[in-house]
Formats: structure tokens, sequence, C-alpha cells
């Protein structure tokens, strides 16, 4: 491995001759590619909730774990890496940070130790593993959601063990938890939510609803203050929704609200057709310890949004032709979708993956992905007053 040149986190290291281990290449201006990277989509990307080190998921199947030091020249440092029997499509972390928790084709999670760097089956499903959560439940335990219509919760230690099944009305697209509750975004539209009841052990339904989108639920991330979630739709449209939003009595309006996004027209992009505009899928919705929140997109885009103000705080987007100047986004001159984002616990660091999904069928298939790791400035994430 190269020794590290003088400098700071978001600065471009200095000419020399990598080994096969080296860790990282810089792209664009400030944002470092994470090397080695996975070979395939990247379909999640979680940091630990404890320390600054990022777990990988992809179509690959594999899951590659990287430690992330801010004060270093190179500060992406790959760690451990486990194999699944099939693509994963989900990752999370344990509350203590010691564990990484996937789940995948493979119809099964896996639990890897950090500690002990000894990977276990701790769930299985009838159907792919769609979706993996932490919930601080039953001391913390594991929910897992499947195609199989079930929704699972597991004690992992000191031996895996289910704790309850919950019946989902149809296949689980995207799940989020917060709290005690369990909101999921399944196939047909539907969005339902579970409050967990440690004293019963089990959970009991406290939502059932249609979803605010017209099209397929995509990406869904829980309100940090529990009461609803942001969802993402194929049309390049998010919906901000309360489970509990009386009108308010001086206006009669209500808080939820939805807003277009990650739609590219004529105007900004010459090589749309003139009277005509492209929609993307939202392909990741997350929130960070400010309380704002990030999209990405299927147009290869990333947006930084306030949900109380209603705002727009920050793009990344490639606008114009392949060789316009200037452009905003230069980790991604391509325009490859972007597949998966995450926050670090201070949300001081945002990672994204760029690759392939699938929003334009097999013929456009390809298996190039990268992971960039972002320096994110206070500035761009701080809420904004909400409008008059």
């Amino acid at each position: 491995m190269c020794t590290p040149s003088a400098g700071a986190w978001g600065n471009r290291p200095a000419t020399s001759t990598p080994s096969v281990t080296a860790t990282t290449k810089v792209s664009g201006e400030q944002d470092i590619e994470v090397t080695p990277g996975p070979t395939d989509a990247v379909s999640a990307l979680a940091f630990s909730p404890t320390a600054d080190v990022l777990a990988v998921a992809s179509w690959d199947g594999y899951v590659r774990i990287y430690r992330i030091d801010k004060t270093n020249a190179q500060p992406v440092q790959p760690w451990q890496q486990y194999q699944h029997e099939g693509p994963v499509l989900d990752v999370t972390f344990s509350g203590d940070g010691s564990k990484v928790i996937s789940g995948g084709a493979d119809k099964m999670a896996r639990c890897f130790d950090l500690n002990t760097n000894q990977s276990q089956q701790v769930a299985q499903h009838d159907d792919t593993v769609r979706c993996v959560k932490w919930i601080q439940a039953f001391g913390g335990a594991l929910v897992t959601g499947s195609w199989d219509k079930k929704i699972k919760l597991w004690k992992i230690e000191p031996q895996p063990t289910l704790i309850t099944t919950i019946d989902a009305p149809e296949r689980v697209y995207a799940m989020d938890v917060i709290g005690p509750v369990i909101i999921a975004a399944t196939a047909e539209r539907k969005i339902v939510a579970y409050q967990v009841n440690e004293a019963m052990g089990n959970a009991q339904q406290v939502v059932d609803q249609m979803s605010p989108l017209k099209y397929q639920s995509r990406s869904l991330a829980a309100l940090p203050d529990g009461d609803g979630f942001a969802l993402g739709g194929t049309e390049g449209r998010v919906a901000v929704h309360y489970f509990h939003d009386p009108p308010d009595p001086k206006d009669g309006k209500v808080k939820k609200f939805a807003f277009r996004c990650h739609r590219r027209a004529n105007a900004d992009h010459p090589d749309v057709p003139r009277n005509e505009t492209y929609l993307y899928p939202v392909n990741a919705i997350v929130f960070n310890n400010q309380g704002t929140f990030a999209t990405g997109g299927g147009d290869g885009s990333i947006s930084f949004w306030c949900k109380e103000s209603r705002t727009r705080l920050k793009t990344f987007e490639t606008k114009g032709t392949m060789v316009a100047p200037k452009e905003l986004f230069k980790t991604n001159p391509n325009r490859l979708p972007v597949t998966a984002i995450a926050f670090n616990r201070d949300a001081s660091v945002f990672a994204y993956a760029l690759g392939y999904d699938w929003h334009k069928g097999y013929t456009q298939a390809t298996n190039e992905a990268h992971v960039f790791i972002h320096p994110v400035n206070p500035e761009d994430i701080k809420k904004r007053p909400p409008k008059a």
C-alpha cells in the first residue's frame, strides 16, 4: 500500500504508484472512490451507528466493509468482506455496531461479526430477502422483509431465534424502522406499518393504506419524528406522508405533500427531445441527524432536501451534453443511475453508489459499479425555516 501523503480529508493525494492493495482513487474534485470496489451493481450502503465504518452490498454476492479515517489523505481502508450464495439486496448494522447483517436472493440473512470476522446465517425465508433492518425492541432484534410476503423478527444471539412472523399484504419492496414501528412498502402500492409489542412478543398492524404515489414504490425512509415516511416512486416523484395529519385549523392545510424530482427536460438537457420529459425512478431516500434528507435517482443525480421548508438544499448532477463544461457532478459524467446512498452517524460523510438499476431493461445492462465518499459541508444539509 502506498504511504499516505500529507493532506486532509478531501484533498487530492500526491502522485504515487499504488500497489494492488491501493485503497482510494480521487475522481472529480473532492469525492473519493472506494477501491477495491464491487464488480456488479450496489444494492445498498450502510454506515455503522457507532463508528465510521461503511458496508457495501452488491449484486456480485459480496458484502464489503471499509473503515473511513477522515484525517487521512487516503481515508478509505478496505477491512473485511463476506459472501452470500446469490445477489445481496440490503445491508444494515446491529445497534452496537459490532455486526453487519445482510439479506439477499439466497433467501437468507447473514450476520458478520466484526470482532471475530466470522459470518453465519441468522434468518431464513421462502423467497428473496429484500430488506434487513435493526430494531431496538426485544433488546435489539433483526427485522427481515421478503418477497414471500412475510416480515419476520429475529433474535440473533446467543442463537438465531424467530420471535414472530407478520403476514404482509404483498411482496416487500422497501422497509424502514423508527422506534418500535416497522414501515413497509409492498407490491400493489400498499403501505403498512406495525408496532412491536414486547410484552406480547408480536407486532400489531397500525397502518394499512394505499401509496400516495400513482406508480410502483421504489424506496422508503421513516420520518425522524416517527409519524410518517418519505416514499420514492418509479415516476420521479417523492411523497412525504404523515400518519396523523389533521388539517391546520388556521388555514385547513395538511402537512403531507409530494414533489417532482429526478426528471429531465429539454431545457436542462439538450439530449432530451423538445416537449418531452424523461421520468426516472427514485432509487434511494435517506435522512441524516439534522433531519434533512437525500434522494438518489435513475437519472444519475443526487439532491439534498429540507422537508420543513420544502426546499432543495443542494444538487449533484451532470447537466447538458456529455462534454458540457462546469459539470457539478464530475464523478458521474456518463450519468449512471444512483443505486444507493447513506449518511454516516454525524452526517459529515455521504456515500453514494453508481451503477445500473434496470429501469431500461436488460438491453442496457452493465455490471459497471462505483462507490464514492463525499465530505459533507454542514451548510448543505442545514434545515431551513418553514415558508410562510
